[in-house]
């Protein structure tokens, strides 16, 4: 018996990073699952600030990239040429696949809604940028969360006076 011939095809498979067009990741996940090969595309919750109000996205967690795993003996000139993937991420010698840990450790931060969960932690006394809405582009203090739907409180220097104002904890981020 041929080494082949006793090998699980599962064996042979392993995980790789398929980068796509800009904003395919959905489409390429649709076009490979009907090739039969399977696809990880962790998805994150975010918050955009549209026409004055807060509304809530389902986004890539990772944008134009998606993880396909695959024999690459069989499947690279299929995944290669699907409609909207770029490229498959390696070097000049051809694909690099990932650990498997890898793809486990972002399936383990998933929720029961297979959307992960990225939180910020904010301290009292963090430097913060406002991203969205009347205050856009203004940098304040973290001062508390104020509740769990989201809401924190935030000093704003504002002609010279420090203001406390609160936000979507979704219209800040973490100055460096």
């Amino acid at each position: 018996m041929s080494k082949a011939e006793w090998m699980n095809p599962e064996d042979s498979k392993l995980w790789y990073v398929v980068q796509t067009k800009p904003a395919d990741e959905h489409r390429v996940e649709t076009n490979l699952l009907n090739q039969e090969i399977e696809i990880f595309l962790p998805l994150h919750e975010t918050y955009q600030f549209i026409q004055g109000k807060m509304a809530k996205k389902i986004k890539p967690l990772f944008p134009c990239y998606l993880f396909a795993k695959l024999d690459v003996q069989l499947h690279f000139y299929k995944v290669k040429y699907t409609r909207g993937v770029n490229k498959i991420l390696g070097s000049g010698e051809g694909p690099i696949p990932i650990s498997e840990k890898v793809v486990e450790a972002i399936r383990e931060r998933m929720g029961k809604d297979n959307i992960i969960k990225v939180e910020e932690e904010w301290k009292e006394g963090d430097l913060v940028q406002v991203t969205s809405g009347p205050f856009k582009e203004l940098t304040g203090i973290f001062q508390k969360k104020m509740s769990d739907q989201g809401r924190v409180r935030i000093l704003l220097s504002l002609i010279g006076v420090d203001v406390p104002v609160q936000i979507s904890r979704w219209q800040i981020k973490k100055v460096a």
